[in-house]
């Protein structure tokens, strides 16, 4: 993936980049399930609302904990007490708070110190702190047109440096050692996240800052190997073409229209 034009958009809020009608890693994910399911979420006429889940909201309130901490009061809401609706004091306070919190992400107290407690294990991380501390962008969007097919694309990474030495991804997870995150990496398809923001930036090194979602929020920074990230440019590749000749043929196929190839156990269960 060779940028044709990068275009930086200073000031863009996360809500604004997920508007812009572009491609993204997420979206190529998508296609790779199936051309039909990315026609239905971004293409379709009467295609629905994406709703955001709690754990993006997690998600986004990690990374405002740890990239932009000035940002955590406008960005998360915390309430001090728990109201039982039932009630109507507490059902009207209930409301009251939420529409004082319109526009924020709403935390249980629980959560909210979850999160802090994980971005404070970030931080203390030797590695960890000295590669944040750099002079560099967080959370900034960029578009460009792919110069081969000629396709809108987007991305907002997490974090670079200015000399884009570094590009850096922030990621929540269950298990931040090697094997246990390396299999993370190949279901969730971080890799072609990885080489989505690699070739971008026409960065030199994109590093994962795992941090672990439970007590002790033991944290890992992991280099991309070149193997990953060529993984990561051949899915990249590969979707792109399949995006291209859909859009030319108007055709968007879901699993297949004949019968399939004989469905068997897992391998993991050949009992």
């Amino acid at each position: 993936m060779t940028p044709h034009k990068l275009t930086y958009h200073p000031g863009m809020t996360n809500e604004d980049y997920h508007a812009l009608d572009a491609i993204s890693p997420s979206r190529l994910k998508l296609l790779a399930r199936s051309p039909l399911h990315f026609f239905d979420r971004y293409l379709a006429p009467d295609r629905e609302p994406q709703e955001t889940t709690a754990a993006m909201q997690l998600g986004t309130a990690l990374h405002t904990a740890v990239l932009e901490p000035d940002l955590w009061s406008s960005t998360v809401a915390v309430p001090t007490q728990k109201w039982d609706r039932r009630k109507s004091a507490d059902k009207a306070a209930a409301e009251a708070f939420e529409l004082e919190a319109a526009g924020k992400i709403i935390l249980a107290p629980d959560d909210a110190a979850k999160v802090q407690a994980m971005a404070a294990s970030v931080r203390a991380h030797p590695a960890a702190r000295f590669i944040l501390a750099m002079d560099g962008a967080r959370e900034t969007t960029y578009t460009w047109s792919d110069e081969e097919l000629w396709l809108a694309c987007k991305t907002r990474p997490d974090f670079h440096t200015l000399d884009r030495r570094f590009v850096v991804d922030l990621k929540s997870t269950a298990d931040a050692s090697r094997d246990p995150f390396s299999k993370s990496i190949a279901n969730y398809d971080y890799h072609v996240q990885t080489a989505w923001n690699l070739d971008a930036l026409s960065a030199e090194t994109f590093l994962t800052i795992a941090v672990e979602s439970t007590r002790p929020y033991a944290v890992a920074v992991y280099p991309a190997s070149p193997e990953l990230i060529d993984a990561g440019r051949r899915r990249i590749r590969s979707a792109m073409e399949t995006l291209a000749d859909c859009i030319a043929s108007g055709k968007w196929p879901g699993y297949g229209d004949q019968i399939l190839d004989p469905i068997d156990l897992p391998h993991w269960n050949k009992d």
